[in-house]
């Protein structure tokens, strides 16, 4: 059994995650703000309900003290938070950025965390992957100019992850920065594209779920930057590829 802190629980990512890893026999630890939806994460897994245990907390408002406090007996620290364009440009970055930066600083420091995972965006970069097409990077470009605040703010952080963990005195690199295409409800394929893959495409949020429980869940499955879209290629086969190569979307 792993203790997982899931940050922005009640996410739609993050549920199917909880899921996933109670079904796994981890101790998810779920942080949610709004008390209503206590029930939504406990029902995840009714097998076994005692696997989950949300937590009341503001990502946005928790200091450092707190966010240390949270990181307490935590081994794998899972990021699916956001401010999912609600409040402005200022909210966007309070929590994209800054309390993104906060949480990754907390567990930084952690003696017990030895993962944390982030999901980002693929459109989360400085500037077109060289491996894409023309239509591609048509698309970064215009995602940029449309919603440039959050991609800056999602940029930000996920650049502050790879160096701090980098300057990080554990032994193994912590950063898992997971990098999904346009998200869709529809049910999860099981098959993907992972790595370096093309911008143009969406990916299930089962399936996103899914891949970032099979990365955490390798025991070398961190420093690396991993790109997703749906695909063909079986979830735990392409995970294997990607741990095994050292795969790394980030140039």
């Amino acid at each position: 059994m792993v203790r997982v802190l899931v940050l922005g629980g009640h996410g739609k990512v993050a549920l199917q995650m909880t899921k996933i890893l109670a079904a796994h026999n981890h101790k998810v630890t779920s942080v949610i703000r709004n008390p209503d939806h206590t029930k939504d994460i406990i029902d995840q897994y009714p097998e076994n309900p005692s696997l989950i245990d949300p937590v009341m907390a503001s990502i946005e408002e928790t200091d450092e003290e707190g966010a240390k406090k949270l990181m307490e007996d935590i081994q794998w620290v899972v990021w699916s938070a956001g401010a999912g364009g609600k409040g402005g440009p200022e909210r966007t970055k309070a929590v994209d950025e800054i309390a993104a930066k906060r949480f990754i600083k907390a567990a930084l420091l952690a003696p017990s965390v030895t993962k944390f995972l982030m999901v980002s965006a693929s459109s989360s970069r400085r500037s077109p992957a060289s491996y894409w097409t023309e239509s591609d990077v048509g698309t970064f470009k215009k995602t940029w100019e449309s919603i440039g605040v959050y991609s800056e703010a999602k940029t930000v952080a996920d650049e502050y992850l790879y160096d701090e963990s980098r300057k990080s005195p554990k032994l193994n690199w912590v950063d898992i920065c997971l990098r999904p295409g346009s998200l869709s409800d529809n049910p999860g394929t099981g098959k993907v594209d992972l790595g370096k893959a093309k911008l143009g495409g969406s990916v299930p949020r089962e399936d996103v779920a899914a891949v970032a429980v099979e990365l955490l869940e390798k025991e070398n499955g961190g420093g690396l930057w991993v790109d997703l879209i749906g695909g063909s290629e079986p979830i735990g086969q392409a995970v294997e590829r990607v741990v095994s190569q050292r795969i790394t979307s980030r140039e």
